[in-house]
């Protein structure tokens, strides 16, 4: 039955990898994401069959501490923090209790407290939390009529085997709550990255939108302002022409009042002339302005899409970084 069960799990397993393996394809939108979300979610089955679930195991051997070389019960917590770890410890012992935790050198003394899931009347425990690079040791001594406890290797002794398992369970069940916490922590923070990343991704996809708009504004504008070119010349064309008339009749032109007012006609119509030049000038550099920035926006558009894709695929890593630990946290017990 275990063999068959196995089979069933892996094969679950599976087909859930690959379910995301085809919602990744369907969301990709370019060749190079598609092979690269499909490489990524290969590397999380195998990163994710590589990893094996912890495993928290009480064990009990012989340690120093401040009453000489001791029976000792020693877990060890993955993940966690020795601050976090202390704190719940102290908690956990003084829950429901008259007596004090005391922090004496590097030990935690709980002296005659009443801890009935260990021992029916009053017990002494002594503790020491060691930090190594990826866990906490917690080692437990217990004491009980100034005797320390060390289990009988005869199981028939029903009161020390009692005694015995009762510690297991109880410094067990903290450490599994305290990995728990740390998974749960590491979860959220891998979560908060997460919204980042796609917070980033939504700003990409707003910038390109904007730019795309403010592209369609200035192609239509270049369109209309073109229009207006034509008519600019149109109008000097006309404009030329009429200099052109007037300039030829003012060669016979014989009295001098006629001559004054001929040349303040023929400044006018320079003037307007130069106002005609100067329009047309500034259209044809909004053209060019235009077509410059659309240059600019295409070339910013496709850096944006090349970084979407970037972002896209830093936040299918995430997914997967979730996953794992989402699964790491569901197998802790």
């Amino acid at each position: 039955m275990g063999i068959y069960r196995a089979q069933f799990l892996e094969n679950r397993s599976k087909c859930s990898t690959f379910i995301l393996l085809n919602k990744l394809i369907m969301k990709t939108k370019s060749t190079l994401t598609l092979i690269t979300a499909i490489w990524i979610t290969i590397l999380m089955i195998a990163g994710t069959r590589a990893q094996s679930q912890e495993n928290i195991i009480v064990q009990i051997g012989e340690s120093s501490m401040s009453k000489g070389l001791q029976t000792c019960y020693s877990v060890r917590i993955p993940q966690a923090e020795i601050k976090a770890v202390q704190q719940g410890w102290i908690k956990h012992l003084q829950e429901d209790n008259k007596a004090k935790v005391k922090e004496i050198g590097h030990e935690l003394h709980f002296s005659g407290g009443l801890k009935t899931e260990i021992f029916p009347d009053t017990i002494s425990l002594y503790s020491l939390l060691i930090a190594t690079d990826s866990a906490i040791n917690l080692n437990v001594f217990l004491e009980i009529d100034s005797v320390f406890f060390t289990p009988n290797s005869d199981k028939t002794d029903l009161a020390s085997d009692k005694i015995d398992n009762s510690l297991r369970n109880y410094i067990r069940n903290f450490a599994v709550d305290q990995y728990r916490i740390a998974v749960e922590d590491e979860l959220k923070a891998a979560e908060k990255v997460l919204k980042d990343l796609q917070n980033d991704l939504e700003k990409l996809q707003k910038d390109e939108k904007n730019l795309l708009n403010d592209n369609v504004k200035m192609e239509n504008e270049i369109e209309s302002t073109e229009l207006e070119l034509t008519q600019f010349d149109n109008s000097l064309a006309i404009k030329n022409q009429e200099i052109i008339d007037h300039n030829a009749r003012m060669q016979n032109i014989a009295l001098e009042t006629e001559k004054e007012a001929a040349k303040a006609k023929q400044k006018e119509l320079e003037k307007e002339k130069n106002q005609l030049e100067k329009s047309r000038g500034k259209a044809k550099e909004l053209i060019s302005d235009n077509k410059s920035q659309i240059e600019k926006n295409k070339k910013a558009i496709k850096q944006s899409q090349e970084d979407q894709d970037l972002k896209q695929q830093d936040i299918t890593k995430q997914n997967n970084l979730i996953m794992v630990v989402q699964n790491k946290l569901k197998g802790i017990k």
